[in-house]
Formats: structure tokens, C-alpha cells, sequence
């Protein structure tokens, strides 16, 4: 699995900057597809499992078993560290979320919060986790809607990449032509809260492994792009008791 057009693969890639750090303002999602399933006494896997907020919400909700995936050995370490802080059984394991080393037909559940969407390879990610439920189960992942805030910004930095065509995962026909027809797809929203928009752009910018390789990839050409995604958080967030609140929509897709 690489990162295309960054020249290196994606477990150097996700390990850039600290996505523990960036990953938690928008951990409630994770949060909330737990809380929609049925998960008690059932096997569940997540894959692109990153810091692990999906896989331990699994745990803490009374699964059976949790296996969480990734493919950076360093969001794996920090995922061990907050389970072992909880003293949450969780398994970790390193792989591909398109080749995982586990057998047909080991879960009930097989849930990606903003992970699987970004392989390299996706129809074989989505196969891989069909395979990995078992009859009657239930595979859901989110991926960035493109009426929000990361919506934005995803389309002020492709004016700096204008070859790179609109990510699959941003439209319900993309996402369907991937996942399949049946595929259900549904907007759902969470509160992005953070310090102040300057301090949003700060963090992204120093921990946020895309926006981190954008300002070096674009040298001189970050300060523009950067007072832009500034503009745009601005227009998104609006003052609130524990600083600025963002709402963000994201899509949720069950198979």
C-alpha cells in the first residue's frame, strides 16, 4: 500500500507528524457508529484501526473479541498504550487492510472510521472486509463528506494538485461504485471543537500527516494555501463555551 504521488509508503506516511493528536478531535464518530451497533458478546475486527478510538469503544461496549488492523506500527504502539491505560482486551494486529492475516468469517462486525477509504486499493479493501464477516453481519465505514469543513480543504489544496481527481469516498455514486450497490449511505454529523481557528490550522499543520506533507511539498506556495484553509476553518466555526465549534458531515456506509 503507498501514498500516491508522496513517494513513500503509507506506513511512513501515517506515521509523519502525530495523528494522535489531530485523530482525537474527530474521534466521536468512531464513537457514535460503536454506539448504533449492536456489539455485545459479538467478534469484531477495525480495520486502519490508527490510535484505536473505534477498536477500544469496541471493547469497552462488551464485545467478544477485538482485533484492531493497521499498517503503522507506531499508531499501533499508541493504540496498545491506551488499551493497557483502560486495561481493554484488545488484539493488534500489523497488515494491510487489503491483505489481513486472519481467517474467512471471523466477525460480526467489521468497522473503519476515515481508514479504509484511503487505500490505495479499495475494491480489494471492501472485499477484504466482506470476508472477514461472517453471514448476517455488519461492515460499516465513514469517510469525509463533501459538504463540510475537510470538504473545503480537500478541494483548496487540489488547486495546487489539479491532476488528482475527487476522492471516491466523498460521493454516495462513488462510494457505491466501490462498495456495491446495496451499499447504504447516510450523512451524520459531529462537533469539531478546538482552541481557535488559528490554532486548528497550527495543529493541522504540525500533526496532520496530509497537511503536514503539503506544506513541505508546496514550499513557497504554503502560505497562500495556508491563509486559505485559515479563511475557510473561519467561515466553518463559530464561537462556543469551550472554544470554536466546527459541525462536520461525514458519511456512514453499511454493507
Amino acid at each position: 500500500m503507498a501514498i500516491e504521488g508522496m513517494g513513500m509508503d503509507a506506513s511512513t506516511f501515517w506515521a509523519t507528524g502525530d495523528y494522535g493528536i489531530v485523530g482525537d478531535m474527530w474521534a466521536a464518530p468512531g464513537r457514535d457508529l460503536v454506539a448504533a451497533l449492536e456489539v455485545r458478546g459479538r467478534d469484531a475486527v477495525d480495520l486502519a484501526t490508527g490510535t484505536g478510538v473505534t477498536a477500544l469503544t469496541l471493547a469497552r461496549e462488551g464485545a467478544a473479541s477485538v482485533v484492531g488492523v493497521d499498517i503503522s506500527p507506531g499508531l499501533l504502539a499508541e493504540a496498545a498504550r491506551r488499551a493497557a491505560a483502560e486495561r481493554l482486551d484488545v488484539r493488534w494486529l500489523e497488515a494491510d487492510v487489503v491483505d489481513v492475516p486472519l481467517p474467512s468469517d471471523c466477525a460480526d462486525v467489521v468497522t473503519s472510521t476515515f481508514g479504509l477509504v484511503f487505500a490505495d486499493h479499495p475494491e480489494r479493501a471492501v472485499a477484504e472486509a466482506r470476508r472477514l464477516v461472517r453471514d448476517g453481519g455488519d461492515v460499516v465505514f465513514t469517510s469525509w463528506s463533501p459538504n463540510g469543513l475537510f470538504g473545503d480543504i480537500r478541494r483548496l489544496m487540489s488547486r495546487y494538485h489539479p491532476d488528482v481527481p475527487a476522492p471516491w469516498h466523498e460521493s454516495v455514486a462513488g462510494i457505491r461504485d466501490v462498495a456495491g450497490a446495496g451499499a447504504t449511505v447516510e450523512e451524520r454529523e459531529f462537533d469539531l471543537v478546538f482552541e481557535s481557528p488559528e490554532a486548528f490550522v497550527h495543529l493541522m499543520e504540525q500533526y496532520s500527516a496530509p497537511i503536514l506533507m503539503a506544506r513541505r511539498t508546496l514550499g513557497e506556495q504554503w502560505s497562500a494555501a495556508r491563509a486559505a484553509v485559515l479563511s475557510a476553518v473561519r467561515s466553518s466555526a463559530t464561537p462556543g463555551a469551550a472554544g470554536y465549534v466546527c459541525r462536520v458531515p461525514y458519511w456512514v456506509t453499511t454493507l
